[in-house]
Parts: C-alpha cells; structure tokens; sequence
C-alpha cells in the first residue's frame, strides 16, 4: 500500500468497518437483524471503496 489514499477512500473504508463490527455483534449476541443490517453496510461501503479506487 504505498500509494496516497483520497478522503473518499478512508470514509469508504471507514463503512465497511462498522458493517463489519455490526455483524459481528450481530452474530455474538443472537440477533439476525443486526447482523443483516451489518451486512448490507458492509456491501455498500465494499461497492463504494472499489468506485473511489478506480477514480
């Protein structure tokens, strides 16, 4: 990773961390819904991070 990262990255990025962290709660305390929600974060914030890399 030795190039520059544009703030749209790191915010993309940033996304589907949260997604992720929300699954993972989701999973660990039993609720689907949760975890689903995460998900869905997740793939927007995956599908934001490769638009703002082909920029």
């Amino acid at each position: 990773m030795a190039g520059t990262q544009n703030g749209n990255e790191v915010g993309w990025r940033a996304t589907a961390g949260i997604g992720s962290v929300g699954v993972g709660i989701g999973l660990i305390a039993g609720i689907p819904v949760l975890s689903l929600l995460g998900a869905v974060v997740v793939l927007v914030g995956l599908i934001g991070l490769t638009a703002a890399r082909r920029k």
